[in-house]
């Protein structure tokens, strides 16, 4: 049974209010005056299709094929339990652009010194850190510093049971747009970090991945062979609407594609792992770049009872993790919360 996910728990609504395909300012005019979205969306996809899968791999067509069939599925079973319904208003994200849009223009990320912060208390809190205030989720444990510092600020005693990557892929896109920008590495540069002396001999890491063939080819044979890692599997994080259509068409040409990928491994030592192969998530996503999914509770029941988990590039925080990375608090800012559902307490940050 594939995996469902339904909504973000905390964030403003209006961050996920995504009730129609991802279009441009202009579409969304010529759209609105001249035909419905749903008269649309089935054009698109018609028009899309003429196009020959014959110019890519059958493997790429099969891993498109299934995804579709899966999100099929799924998508039937949620709609007979009442999610992912047709009853909903459409404003081509709209209110979801504003709020992004809003979060870029009215708020900045100025944490530029290195520190280190935990929450040691059972209970989320409400910090301010520069112009902005944070939310803190319950015992967690973040490191504001470049990863190329980790090993002179955490142990390297094999001590993580999951290790969570989102790393900053080398983008042409994202350097052309500044409101974007942070700092990316090249593939070469994350074969440096020592993975294989932070992953316990039982743990398993996962790596989010874009579509690009050459992104999942290094990490399968290159960087898990220099971390003496196994790949064991493959998710797929496919990004619906409210009503539960693909944000954008499946595309059989290389290019965009309505899903992300998830990469599995273990070291080649572990003969145990119990991580299934073509799970899908499926959820709403967030109208802001690059704002992935926790994932904390549906990788729960593959590992040990109360884990020490590592989120490595991390941009968030997770109560119970340790967190590491430049922008460790970008979505922490409390302006994307619904903060009335915090307790607001004196939060203290250790800085070095």
């Amino acid at each position: 049974m594939s995996i469902l996910l339904t909504h973000e728990d905390g964030f403003k609504e209006d961050l996920f209010n995504i009730n129609s395909q991802y279009l441009r300012a202009n579409q969304v005019r010529k759209i609105a005056s001249e035909v419905s979205l749903k008269r649309d969306c089935k054009k698109s996809r018609k028009r899309k299709r003429i196009n020959s899968p014959s110019s890519s791999s059958s493997i790429h067509r099969q891993q498109i094929q299934f995804v579709q069939q899966t999100l099929h599925n799924i998508i039937t079973i949620a709609q007979e339990n009442g999610f992912y319904t047709n009853s909903i208003s459409i404003d081509y994200n709209k209110q979801a652009r504003i709020a992004s849009q809003q979060f870029y223009d009215d708020t900045s990320y100025d944490i530029s010194e290195h520190f280190i912060g935990s929450n040691q208390s059972n209970t989320t809190i409400i910090t301010k850190i520069g112009s902005n205030e944070y939310v803190i989720p319950e015992n967690c444990t973040f490191y504001s510093y470049d990863i190329r510092d980790i090993h002179q600020k955490l142990e390297l005693n094999c001590q993580f049971d999951f290790i969570l990557m989102d790393p900053p892929w080398w983008n042409k896109f994202i350097r052309r747009n500044k409101s974007f920008s942070y700092k990316m590495m090249h593939n070469d540069e994350l074969c440096k970090i020592p993975i294989n002396n932070l992953l316990s001999i039982n743990g398993i890491i996962a790596i989010w991945c874009t579509n690009s063939a050459a992104h999942f080819n290094d990490i399968v044979n290159v960087m898990f062979p220099t971390w003496g890692i196994k790949f064991i599997a493959k998710w797929y994080w496919v990004k619906v609407t409210q009503s539960g259509h693909v944000v954008c068409d499946f595309n059989y040409n290389e290019g965009k594609q309505p899903y992300e990928l998830l990469i599995f491994g273990v070291l080649c030592t572990n003969q145990i792992s119990t991580i299934p192969d073509n799970k899908l998530l499926v959820s709403v996503p967030s109208a802001i770049h690059s704002h992935k999914p926790p994932i904390a509770e549906i990788i729960k029941p593959y590992l040990i009872e109360k884990p020490n988990c590592l989120e490595i590039f991390a941009r968030y925080l997770l109560p119970g993790w340790t967190s590491w990375g430049l922008e460790i608090l970008k979505f922490q800012q409390l302006s994307l919360y619904n903060f009335q559902e915090f307790s607001e307490k004196k939060h203290e940050i250790e800085t070095t």
